[in-house]
């Protein structure tokens, strides 16, 4: 509280908090899981705390992501409280381990204001009313509708938003275009078929040990992602029914495509081979690899003149279809429990609605629809960065699987299993007996 050295101006105070507390809220109500938005009444910010006008709201935000992503939050909120006399936002980036922190923090009571959220696990804490609901924010400020459609199912509850989208990311195929004309080897176009993929990575896959040149590297976790809903979206797991489902034929013949990549056609290095291999991609080893937009600035970078590459949507399935991508959507939700939720929604609004979004293809690909679907933006290649067909991005929406993912079963069983089937030390049925068996006691745990 402010010093009050002389009784008038303490006299004063008082009178302007007594105004004040008559005063109607601005705040956005929060709410209990399966009760309407509308209904709950909060106290507003300054209310629960006895603030005044002249003081500053300290607001904790805990967040994930790689170096550069890091990096780039941690500038767009300086220059955020450098444009805030009355709200200052900390940091909490979390490289690795973020699940376990959040676990953490939700269970001891110590969630920060403002959390980052991915469409692919929100929804756990959405139905616990771990999060507030931002309808009325985004109501007031003009936002429905503001950001790409597909991105809101996974930040939302019982129709209500619990999250604002940042970015969105989905997988697509990046392939070494020198290498493909050097060899006289059609390059990947939109539409093409699993046929014209295994061909094209055979037909690049040449040399022996350190030369080895390998047609596809599903050397990385993506290999795991992949798998587990390759074909018209199969996972291991159906979150609101409570059942593992990698005993469905889908889920099958994708871990077998992705099998037989090592151990059939071999022209992939499998994830245990890939330390001894040593580097990704940008080596020039590999004639294709999977990424998303999160790769585009550190690809350029690292490859500069070597070769020329691009990005291609993934191929198609006679049977299944195009293969499947997890869609990965980056948000920012408000802890149900913050005293702070008007001043949370400030900085949520600049995140995902302000001039940032115009930066937010450095990290990923902005959600705010009138950036992202202008034809400016998607004809428009970042300086330093080599032509691309950028309209693949948005093309890739069209096969991505938005979905509640369980690391806790995906790290610690998926892709332990996968491993051994990978390495030709189990076989598939084994694999996938230990995948449902396994995960369905993990899954009843989780559940409760």
């Amino acid at each position: 509280m402010l010093q009050r050295k002389k009784t008038a101006s303490l006299m004063i105070l008082m009178v302007m908090m007594l105004i004040l507390s008559s005063c109607g809220s601005s705040q956005a109500p929060t709410k209990t899981p399966d009760q309407p938005a509308k209904q709950a009444e909060n106290k507003t910010d300054s209310q629960a705390d006895n603030q005044t006008n002249s003081e500053k709201v300290e607001l904790r935000f805990l967040l994930w992501g790689n170096q550069k992503e890091i990096e780039c939050k941690k500038k767009w909120t300086e220059e955020f409280n450098a444009q805030n006399d009355k709200i200052h936002v900390n940091l909490e980036a979390i490289p690795e381990g973020f699940h376990e922190k959040l676990t953490v923090q939700v269970s001891s009571g110590t969630l920060a204001d403002l959390v980052q959220i991915a469409g692919d696990f929100g929804g756990e804490y959405f139905k616990k009313g771990t999060f507030a609901p931002l309808d009325d924010y985004i109501k007031k400020d003009g936002l429905e509708g503001a950001w790409v459609d597909s991105l809101m199912s996974g930040l939302s509850y019982n129709g209500s938003v619990y999250a604002a989208p940042t970015t969105f990311y989905s997988g697509f195929i990046i392939y070494n275009k020198t290498m493909f004309e050097e060899n006289n080897v059609p390059l990947p176009h939109k539409g093409w078929t699993e046929e014209e993929f295994l061909a094209a990575a055979k037909a690049l896959t040449k040399g022996e040990g350190d030369n080895k040149v390998w047609g596809a590297d599903f050397s990385s976790w993506w290999a795991y992602s992949l798998a587990r809903n390759l074909y018209a979206g199969y996972k291991a797991w159906d979150w609101e029914t409570g059942k593992m489902t990698a005993d469905t034929q889908g889920f099958r013949d994708g871990v077998q495509f992705v099998t037989d990549l090592y151990r059939v056609h071999q022209v992939s290095p499998t994830p245990t081979m890939a330390a001894d291999i040593g580097g990704t991609f940008e080596t020039g080893k590999y004639a294709m690899t999977i990424g998303a937009s999160w790769d585009m600035a550190s690809f350029n970078e690292a490859i500069g003149d070597k070769f020329e590459w691009d990005i291609v949507t993934f191929p198609v399935n006679p049977k299944y279809g195009q293969w499947r991508s997890p869609l990965w959507t980056t948000a920012i939700g408000i802890s149900a429990d913050s005293p702070h939720k008007d001043e949370a929604w400030e900085y949520i609004r600049y995140m995902s609605a302000g001039k940032v979004q115009e930066e937010m293809e450095i990290i990923g690909l902005p959600a705010l629809k009138s950036i992202s679907q202008d034809s400016n933006f998607i004809n428009s290649i970042p300086a330093g960065w080599k032509k691309f067909d950028k309209s693949v991005f948005f093309d890739a929406l069209d096969y991505a699987v938005d979905g509640v993912v369980l690391n806790e079963i995906q790290d610690e069983i998926i892709k332990v299993e996968l491993e051994l089937l990978f390495a030709g030390e189990q076989d598939i049925d084994t694999t996938l007996k230990n995948i449902q068996t396994k995960g369905q006691l993990k899954l009843d745990r989780m559940r409760g």
